[in-house]
């Protein structure tokens, strides 16, 4: 009787040491899946509690520097985080040497960060979409992206994620980003709607962006209403915006794995 009280006892003691373990298992996993849905509720807060998210480029080559080169953002692929802008910047952009989406031995640094905010700097690395055969000049938008692995990252930029499923008609996206008359933010929100898909291309409406006599925000993320990126800014269509989708960037990524 003895025997089978202790054994009783023993048993009880496992599963409770079980049920406890399964118990801190389940407090972490909850706990580690409310900072998920917190962070994920920002894009429901007013924009100035926002992330910051776009930068602006920062580009030394020898014997030559752009202070201010467009906008920039950080991608989260899955696997590790990279550094996206638009490529049309370098035809404006460019060393002395460059003729081509390479920079051979002319780039010295290429650095981002929050518009007055050089304290949160993010370094780039390779550009791994570098093309010694692709001319600089008119860029099409379906393939105007650069995409850098990254030296030194700055924990205070968030990285953002593609866009998984098909944009609806009229479905609401935001341009973060600035223009270069936004001299005193470090980024603002521009709200548009989702037009049309146009091969590789995204055409949107927006609100405030109906001429272009106030260029600076090539390169900044266009996102939906989930904070999920669905194009880069790149060139006017008409009225319109026409953005580089991310199919181009994907396969980049793909083929890096």
């Amino acid at each position: 009787m003895v025997a089978l009280q202790y054994g009783f006892a023993e048993s009880l003691s496992t599963h409770s040491r079980v049920a406890l373990a399964v118990g801190v298992l389940l407090f972490f996993g909850a706990s580690e899946l409310s900072r998920q849905q917190q962070d994920q509720r920002w894009i429901n807060r007013p924009e100035n509690e926002w992330p910051q998210i776009t930068m602006i480029n920062q580009i030394e080559y020898v014997g030559k520097k752009f202070p201010i080169a467009g906008c920039s953002f950080l991608l989260d692929t899955g696997k590790d985080t990279l550094v996206a802008t638009a490529k049309h910047i370098l035809t404006y952009f460019k060393s002395d040497t460059m003729k081509s989406v390479f920079f051979a031995n002319s780039l010295k640094e290429w650095r981002m960060f929050p518009k007055n905010n050089p304290a949160d700097v993010v370094v780039a690395d390779s550009l791994l979409n570098a093309d010694s055969t692709e001319a600089l000049g008119r860029i099409p938008s379906q393939r105007d992206w650069l995409l850098f692995s990254i030296k030194q990252k700055s924990k205070n930029i968030k990285p953002l994620k593609f866009r998984t499923d098909p944009l609806q008609p009229g479905e609401p996206v935001f341009i973060v980003g600035w223009r270069y008359t936004d001299t005193s933010c470090t980024q603002r929100i521009y709200e548009g709607n989702y037009v049309e898909s146009l091969e590789g291309s995204v055409i949107i409406s927006t609100k405030l962006l109906s001429d272009n006599r106030m260029p600076g925000l090539s390169g900044s993320p266009v996102i939906d209403s989930d904070g999920c990126v669905i194009g880069i800014m790149s060139q006017k269509h008409g009225k319109l915006e026409r953005l580089g989708s991310v199919d181009y960037p994907r396969r980049i990524i793909e083929s890096r794995r």
